[in-house]
């Protein structure tokens, strides 16, 4: 009774174990939020004005005159677009090819706290309206933007960031099944 005992206790316990066999295929599904951390954020402070001589009949005293000058903070996030990254499965030598894009402007926010009381200058009979302020914050943020795009120092910073990230994600998934992972990058 024993032995069948122990038979019955180990058979069990092998049942038990066979179901906790290790996966041994990499899964890289997570690449894609590995991809949203590598997000570099760029504070920008800029200002934002607007001149407008004076025009018309009344020229000479300064009707239609205008100047609008403010100051303000904005957040440009680079990083690379997920979409355009490609992930091979592990080689026999444990090589994973990764396909990643240049980093890009990916979205960018002004930071309404920061905006500064509009410091104005105006002729007789003119004012500055609200759409005029809101038209020349819009212009200095897409001058913002624009100069986000061709900081290739910045840009380039943060791609490397993301191949940091994705490499460190990549090893990790390795290291989870018993194996060890090496990345090739290919730029697309």
């Amino acid at each position: 009774k024993r032995t069948l005992k122990v038979v019955m206790i180990l058979a069990a316990v092998a049942s038990v174990l066979s179901g906790c066999q290790q996966n041994k295929e990499a899964n890289f599904s997570g690449i894609g939020e590995v991809c949203e951390l590598a997000t570099l954020k760029c504070y920008y402070h800029n200002v934002a004005k607007s001149e407008i001589e004076a025009n018309g009949l009344l020229s000479f005293l300064g009707t239609g005159y205008k100047k609008l000058w403010m100051e303000y903070s904005s957040i440009v996030y680079m990083g690379i677009d997920m979409n355009k990254v490609s992930v091979s499965k592990p080689d026999k030598n444990g090589i994973v090819t990764v396909e990643i894009p240049d980093a890009e402007v990916m979205n960018d926010l002004i930071i309404e706290e920061s905006l500064s009381e509009p410091l104005t200058d105006k002729g007789i009979f003119t004012s500055i309206t609200k759409e005029e302020e809101t038209a020349t914050l819009a212009q200095a943020q897409d001058s913002v933007v624009e100069s986000a795009k061709n900081d290739t120092a910045m840009l380039n910073k943060a791609k490397e960031r993301a191949k940091t990230l994705i490499e460190s994600y990549i090893k990790n998934v390795g290291k989870q099944i018993g194996e060890e992972y090496s990345v090739e990058w290919v730029d697309v």
